[in-house]
């Protein structure tokens, strides 16, 4: 245990991927994964939207890395709750700012690509790909109940690991680097290296 957070042999840091939604928020630090689920019935979204905050931020508490999915801006700005969604990635963002943990934004085209190799590649490729090179399964999670979230939260914090040079254990080749160095990743001072 460091800080509180416990880490796995070998890597000696600590990455999350998140991969927030208002109905199914996606955790993984790559050894442990979670869920957030909130629903219109549940609460007003400004409730729904703390309550996504405050779960994401627990999670990420002490962590060396955050990095997160950015927007699918090809689905434009006037898709139902673009807004909205927006506003959760910058509510979590300042979060993460407050607690002094970095993060990096991923792009889902970048997530695919660097994950399957092809930047439009389906959930269920995404997932097939995950159990493939890391042998992690979330087959046995029901799609409602965050399955594809969870896969790419895991996915998101495999890139960061790569990233920071401590990749999770990998079956293949690791992702291609062009994906990494698309990312504009926080500066080394600021990843507590």
């Amino acid at each position: 245990m460091t800080g509180g957070v416990q880490f796995a042999p070998g890597v000696g840091r600590r990455v999350v991927g998140l991969d927030l939604s208002l109905t199914c928020t996606g955790m993984s630090d790559g050894f442990q994964s979670a869920v957030t689920q909130t629903s219109p019935d549940d609460d007003v979204i400004e409730g729904r939207m703390d309550r996504i905050v405050c779960a994401a931020a627990a999670f990420c508490f002490g962590s060396d890395l955050v990095v997160i999915e950015g927007g699918a801006f090809s689905r434009g700005a006037q898709a139902a709750g673009a807004e909205q969604l927006s506003a959760l990635r910058f509510m979590v963002r300042h979060r993460l700012w407050s607690f002094g943990i970095p993060f990096a934004m991923v792009t889902p085209t970048g997530l695919k690509a660097y994950t399957t190799g092809y930047g439009k590649a389906t959930k269920q490729l995404m997932a097939e790909a995950v159990h493939a090179r890391h042998g992690a399964d979330f087959s046995d999670v029901k799609v409602k109940d965050g399955r594809y979230d969870l896969v790419d939260a895991y996915a998101l914090a495999a890139m960061g690991y790569a990233h920071l040079g401590f990749p999770l254990p990998t079956e293949g080749p690791p992702g291609p680097l062009a994906s990494l160095l698309a990312v504009k990743w926080p500066e080394p001072d600021q990843e507590g290296t």
